[in-house]
Parts: structure tokens; sequence; C-alpha cells
């Protein structure tokens, strides 16, 4: 059975055993999918909708994203008031 993007994406970060930019985690799902380049590009916004609606996932700092489960609730409150108070600057 084929895997979804999701899936990969939750395996890769397994194995990687640390956070990945965006990026670097998409080319490693688009490669596993085997997805041509149009594919890459047509897919690249549903991979990351994807992401960030799983609560399997969390977005860190510079768009790396890891698995939520290695990261505690506190750490992620404070990132997310970092951003926000950042944001409330500007």
């Amino acid at each position: 059975m084929k895997k979804s993007m999701i899936q990969i994406a939750r395996d890769t970060l397994e194995s990687s055993k640390s956070a990945m930019p965006f990026l670097d985690l998409w080319k490693a799902v688009a490669s596993e999918m085997g997805f041509n380049e149009t594919q890459f590009e047509d897919n690249i916004a549903q991979f990351y909708t994807d992401l960030s609606l799983d609560g399997h996932f969390v977005n860190l700092e510079g768009n790396a994203w890891d698995l939520k489960k290695r990261h505690t609730l506190s750490e992620s409150i404070s990132r997310s008031e970092e951003r926000f108070s950042r944001n409330a600057e500007t």
C-alpha cells in the first residue's frame, strides 16, 4: 500500500531524530513519492497545509518542522508567545 505524504514525513522525521527545514522535508517526501517537477510544484502547498493541520507535527522557528512528541507543551506555548510578541511590535 502506498504511503501518504504525511506518513512519509512522519517516517522521515522519526529517522532523522531531529527537526528539519520545511524544504528539506518536502524534498525527501517528494522524492519518496516519486514526484516529477510538475507534481513537486503542484503538491507543495497541500503538503504544507497537511503538516499544519496534522496534530503530530510542530512548526518551529525558521520554518523547521518536527514531531510534536519530541517537544513539551510549554516549549510550544513559549515559541507561540515569542512569535506573537515579535509580530505585534512590527
